[in-house]
Protein backbone atom coordinates (compact mmCIF):
# COMPACT_ATOMS: atom_id res chain seq x y z
CA UNK A 1 0.00 0.00 0.00
CA UNK A 2 2.56 2.70 -0.94
CA UNK A 3 1.19 6.57 -1.49
CA UNK A 4 3.81 7.92 -3.44
CA UNK A 5 4.42 11.87 -4.49
CA UNK A 6 6.13 13.17 -7.44
CA UNK A 7 7.21 16.92 -7.27
CA UNK A 8 7.77 18.47 -10.75
CA UNK A 9 8.82 21.38 -11.96
CA UNK A 10 5.95 22.89 -13.83
CA UNK A 11 5.87 21.98 -17.68
CA UNK A 12 9.04 19.34 -17.26
CA UNK A 13 6.62 16.92 -18.62
CA UNK A 14 3.61 16.71 -21.13
CA UNK A 15 0.72 14.11 -20.49
CA UNK A 16 2.41 11.20 -21.85
CA UNK A 17 5.42 11.41 -20.18
CA UNK A 18 3.53 12.49 -16.82
CA UNK A 19 1.31 9.03 -17.31
CA UNK A 20 4.41 7.04 -18.08
CA UNK A 21 6.45 8.01 -14.99
CA UNK A 22 3.64 7.55 -12.67
CA UNK A 23 2.84 4.02 -13.94
CA UNK A 24 6.61 2.67 -13.88
CA UNK A 25 6.97 4.41 -10.46
CA UNK A 26 4.12 2.78 -9.40
CA UNK A 27 5.20 -0.69 -10.71
CA UNK A 28 8.43 -0.14 -9.15
CA UNK A 29 7.41 0.21 -5.97
CA UNK A 30 4.77 -2.51 -6.21
CA UNK A 31 7.51 -4.67 -7.19
CA UNK A 32 9.97 -3.38 -4.53
CA UNK A 33 7.34 -5.13 -1.59
CA UNK A 34 7.42 -8.19 -4.06
CA UNK A 35 3.50 -7.88 -5.01
CA UNK A 36 2.21 -8.92 -8.30
CA UNK A 37 1.61 -6.71 -10.89
CA UNK A 38 -0.98 -8.23 -12.20
CA UNK A 39 -3.43 -7.92 -8.64
CA UNK A 40 -6.35 -5.75 -8.92
CA UNK A 41 -5.78 -5.82 -4.96
CA UNK A 42 -2.25 -4.46 -5.21
CA UNK A 43 -2.92 -1.99 -7.59
CA UNK A 44 -5.68 -0.56 -6.46
CA UNK A 45 -3.86 0.15 -3.54
CA UNK A 46 -0.73 2.07 -5.10
CA UNK A 47 -1.54 5.84 -4.71
CA UNK A 48 0.48 8.34 -6.95
CA UNK A 49 0.26 11.76 -7.07
CA UNK A 50 2.30 14.31 -9.49
CA UNK A 51 2.10 17.38 -8.06
CA UNK A 52 4.02 20.76 -10.87
CA UNK A 53 5.88 23.59 -8.49
CA UNK A 54 5.51 26.67 -10.51
CA UNK A 55 8.42 27.91 -12.51
CA UNK A 56 10.69 30.11 -10.55
CA UNK A 57 9.53 28.36 -7.16
CA UNK A 58 12.94 25.45 -7.27
CA UNK A 59 15.93 26.17 -5.87
CA UNK A 60 18.91 24.24 -5.40
CA UNK A 61 21.67 25.75 -3.64
CA UNK A 62 20.16 28.88 -3.17
CA UNK A 63 19.87 28.82 -6.88
CA UNK A 64 16.41 29.28 -8.82
CA UNK A 65 16.99 27.02 -11.81
CA UNK A 66 15.82 26.83 -15.52
CA UNK A 67 15.92 22.96 -15.15
CA UNK A 68 14.74 22.16 -11.77
CA UNK A 69 15.37 18.36 -10.22
CA UNK A 70 12.29 16.27 -9.22
CA UNK A 71 11.41 14.75 -5.64
CA UNK A 72 9.64 11.79 -5.74
CA UNK A 73 8.66 10.58 -2.12
CA UNK A 74 7.71 7.09 -1.53
CA UNK A 75 5.78 6.21 1.92
CA UNK A 76 5.24 2.54 2.74
CA UNK A 77 4.18 0.89 6.12
CA UNK A 78 6.62 -0.15 8.38
CA UNK A 79 8.28 -3.69 7.23
CA UNK A 80 7.29 -3.57 3.72
CA UNK A 81 10.37 -2.95 2.21
CA UNK A 82 13.99 -4.11 3.44
CA UNK A 83 17.68 -2.69 2.88
CA UNK A 84 17.45 -5.08 -0.68
CA UNK A 85 14.66 -3.92 -1.54
CA UNK A 86 15.22 -0.12 -0.81
CA UNK A 87 18.32 -0.43 -2.56
CA UNK A 88 16.20 -2.27 -5.46
CA UNK A 89 13.43 0.45 -5.79
CA UNK A 90 16.07 3.39 -5.62
CA UNK A 91 17.50 1.99 -8.65
CA UNK A 92 15.07 1.41 -10.06
CA UNK A 93 13.18 5.05 -9.90
CA UNK A 94 16.87 6.61 -11.11
CA UNK A 95 16.59 4.62 -14.34
CA UNK A 96 12.78 5.82 -14.92
CA UNK A 97 13.60 9.10 -14.72
CA UNK A 98 16.80 8.87 -16.39
CA UNK A 99 14.60 7.31 -19.60
CA UNK A 100 11.42 10.32 -19.24
CA UNK A 101 13.69 12.89 -17.86
CA UNK A 102 16.86 12.41 -19.14
CA UNK A 103 20.24 13.04 -16.97
CA UNK A 104 21.35 16.94 -16.24
CA UNK A 105 24.50 17.42 -16.56
CA UNK A 106 26.85 17.81 -13.42
CA UNK A 107 23.75 17.06 -11.14
CA UNK A 108 21.06 15.01 -9.65
CA UNK A 109 17.84 14.81 -11.79
CA UNK A 110 15.67 13.70 -8.70
CA UNK A 111 16.10 13.18 -5.32
CA UNK A 112 14.39 10.02 -3.81
CA UNK A 113 12.84 9.78 -0.62
CA UNK A 114 11.44 6.43 1.33
CA UNK A 115 9.71 7.21 4.46
CA UNK A 116 8.06 4.56 6.65
CA UNK A 117 4.91 4.72 8.50
CA UNK A 118 5.11 2.78 12.06
CA UNK A 119 3.21 -0.14 12.25
CA UNK A 120 -0.41 1.03 13.53
CA UNK A 121 -0.20 4.27 11.46
CA UNK A 122 -1.09 3.08 8.32
CA UNK A 123 -5.13 3.84 8.23
CA UNK A 124 -7.98 4.87 6.22
CA UNK A 125 -12.08 5.26 5.82
CA UNK A 126 -11.32 5.43 9.78
CA UNK A 127 -9.74 2.29 10.22
CA UNK A 128 -6.26 1.66 11.16
CA UNK A 129 -4.77 -1.05 7.98
CA UNK A 130 -1.78 -3.34 9.94
CA UNK A 131 0.77 -4.47 7.25
CA UNK A 132 0.09 -8.31 6.99
CA UNK A 133 -3.52 -7.00 6.15
CA UNK A 134 -2.46 -4.45 3.35
CA UNK A 135 -0.16 -7.44 2.04
CA UNK A 136 -3.09 -9.89 2.16
CA UNK A 137 -4.63 -7.27 0.19
CA UNK A 138 -2.28 -7.01 -2.16
CA UNK A 139 -1.68 -11.06 -3.07
CA UNK A 140 1.58 -10.81 -1.04
CA UNK A 141 2.43 -13.73 1.91
CA UNK A 142 2.37 -11.28 4.78
CA UNK A 143 5.25 -13.88 6.85
CA UNK A 144 7.40 -14.30 3.80
CA UNK A 145 6.85 -11.30 1.60
CA UNK A 146 6.31 -13.89 -1.45
CA UNK A 147 3.93 -13.01 -4.20
CA UNK A 148 0.35 -15.16 -3.68
CA UNK A 149 -0.53 -17.59 -6.09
Amino acid sequence: MPHIHVTAPEGALNKKEQNALMSRISNAVLTSERAPLDHAGAQSLVWAYYVEQPAGSIYVGGENLNKAPFRIAVTTPEGALNGVTRKELVEAIGSIVDDIVGPFEGRLNQWTMLYELDEGSWAGSGQIFPLAGIQAAMGIHPATGVRVA
